[in-house]
């Protein structure tokens, strides 16, 4: 494998992902979900080879992922970003926390914390952000149990451009038809399905009920983070990642050492500069700036807006 300079920023491969509910805004054929960064992420070497984002970091260490993310998950890339498509429902699901992930999986499984963005949505679209509020426990587990948990018994809010959802690992969730949403998550494809809506099983889409009533959190929601493409407090930080937003404009950012930062362009033109560098995004394109640059900034057009996801 050849040298890396990392004080150059690396371009991952973004990868399409099919899914039965998927819409048509990321490509015909079914894409629901592109996969943006994440560890399974492929970037071309000037020498033709392509390494996945996860050996890069068990080669490289803190130069790629900074210290933060070395001290809580090791020689492993932190994160995962993806744009998701929903022509129909989402499955009802839940994903594990790090300690269930572990009972389940085995020693060094995370589970899955998530945030949403909405980009788009068409008239009337719905997120499910937790249990209905007045449903019991037993209740809850029972619905659960039978298979037969609904949007009945589900908490559902309106999705709208802009808003921001931190969905905590436990939290039942989907994403309803007609909606575009930007998602940064933890390393993981940890998704136990509690319904999916009567359409057929298949091998690789099966019901997880087992699973789903080991890691739900009953009386978890998802807590809304932000309105109108502003987040609360200027970031969502929690201790699996940090999302910020880059609007108009330009920003000065310094890894230093400390995380990665995973930059994708979500509207307009976008440019980042570093010392001996320059790279254009445009939307849904994506950057991973390793942790050893130690500086940088973001160039957003009018109107343009770029996300970055870290490590905190």
């Amino acid at each position: 494998m050849s040298t890396l300079d990392l004080r150059h920023p690396l371009r991952p491969v973004a990868a399409p992902s099919y899914r039965p509910w998927a819409g048509h805004r990321l490509g015909e054929g079914g894409i629901g979900e592109l996969w943006l960064a994440g560890p399974g992420s492929t970037v071309e070497l000037d020498d033709g080879e392509h390494p996945s984002l996860d050996r890069l970091a068990e080669i490289h260490g803190a130069s790629l992922v900074g210290d933060r993310a070395l001290t809580r998950l090791g020689a492993r890339f932190p994160l995962l970003i993806k744009v998701i498509d929903a022509a129909e429902w989402l499955s009802l699901q839940v994903h594990p926390s790090d300690a269930v992930a572990t009972v389940l999986h085995g020693e060094g499984s995370v589970g899955k914390a998530e945030a949403w963005v909405v980009l788009a949505a068409d008239p009337g679209a719905r997120l499910i952000t937790g249990p209905r509020r007045d449903l019991a426990e037993a209740d809850l587990r029972a619905a659960i149990a039978a298979g037969t948990l609904g949007k009945a018994e589900c908490e559902a809010s309106d999705g709208r451009p802009g808003d921001t959802w931190l969905i905590p690992a436990g939290t039942i969730h989907s994403i309803g038809a007609g909606l575009l949403v930007y998602e940064i998550e933890q390393p993981s494809d940890l998704t136990y399905r509690i319904s999916d809506w009567g359409r057929p099983a298949t091998p690789g889409r099966s019901l997880h009920i087992v699973e789903s009533l080991r890691a739900i959190v009953p009386d978890a929601h998802a807590v809304p983070s932000g309105s109108d493409f502003h987040l609360d407090d200027d970031a969502v930080t929690v201790p699996e990642f940090r999302l910020e937003l880059v609007g108009g404009g330009l920003a000065i950012r310094h890894p230093a050492g400390q995380s990665l930062e995973i930059v994708t362009a979500v509207r307009g033109a976008v440019t980042l500069t570093g010392d001996g560098w320059q790279a254009a995004l445009s939307p849904f394109q994506t950057l991973v700036v390793p942790a050893a640059v130690a500086s940088y900034t973001i160039s957003a057009a009018d109107n343009a807006m770029a996300f970055v996801g870290s490590m905190p």
